[in-house]
């Protein structure tokens, strides 16, 4: 049986997917902020009790103290969510775009109402600016599960087209679903 024929299926196994990236996230960035964290008290103390004897600058505390906020803050967030369950909500989606990470990877990211998530080609399906979402996401690392379009409440079917003109794509997504 192919999963790409049951929905159920598909979401179960894309929010593994992303529960594994989540994972993935944490167990690479835990021990860089934990050495860094680390080497930033380690210098920290040298500088400030034991007078520098072992190299430290105000410049490397500063560096250090600079580049701990930023692996910390990637290790919270991914740590917070591997114990966070996936919340739920609709809104909105008022601006779509996508982005190079790197030169292979393409990111999708998704504004709904106010909050920006982001996801894969896949999940973002179907979905286009102005639509009626229902999203599924971790709300620490920002990471979208899943998109469904929904049937906007109030029966707002001439407001649906708002958002797009021709710099707001007014065509598909990004892949459209089978």
């Amino acid at each position: 049986m192919s999963a790409y024929g049951d929905p159920e299926l598909e979401r179960e196994l894309k929010a593994r997917a992303v529960r594994a990236g989540i994972l993935r996230s944490a167990l690479l960035w835990v021990p860089v902020a934990a050495v860094t964290v680390g080497a930033f008290l380690f210098f920290l103390y040298d500088r400030t009790a034991g007078g520098g004897e072992r190299g430290s600058t105000w410049f490397l505390v500063v560096v250090l103290g600079f580049l701990a906020f930023l692996f910390g803050y990637q290790a919270v967030q991914s740590v917070l969510d591997l114990f966070a369950k996936p919340r739920v909500r609709q809104g909105r989606v008022t601006r779509m775009w996508s982005r190079r990470d790197s030169l292979v990877l393409k990111t999708y990211y998704v504004r709904v109402d106010r909050q920006i998530l982001r996801a894969d080609a896949h999940a973002v399906a179907g979905v286009r600016e102005g639509d009626w979402v229902e999203v599924t996401y971790y709300p620490h690392s920002a990471v979208l599960v899943w998109a469904e379009v929904l049937k906007e409440p109030g029966g707002g079917d001439e407001a649906r087209g708002q958002g797009r003109g021709p710099a707001g794509g007014g065509g598909p997504g990004p892949i459209e679903r089978r």
